[in-house]
């Protein structure tokens, strides 16, 4: 499987925006792109469309999430 993780806690900035092949213990948030899905590969407008519904859906829902 070909992923790619970027992990951010609270209270850092873009540049501090880590990207690695592997889960990043105690990060705030995470996101994870798995590249061998035939979806995926070479289109990185669909990532961020994906990634832009993931936030869509944390704008309209209730916070915290249950």
């Amino acid at each position: 499987m070909a992923d790619r993780f970027w992990s951010i806690s609270a209270g850092q900035d873009k540049t501090l925006v880590a990207e690695t092949g592997t889960t990043t213990a105690g990060a705030h948030v995470e996101v994870r792109i798995t590249y061998d899905n035939a979806a995926l590969v070479g289109n990185k407008q669909l990532a961020l469309r994906l990634l832009q519904l993931v936030e869509q859906r944390i704008v309209e829902e209730t916070w915290p999430p249950a």
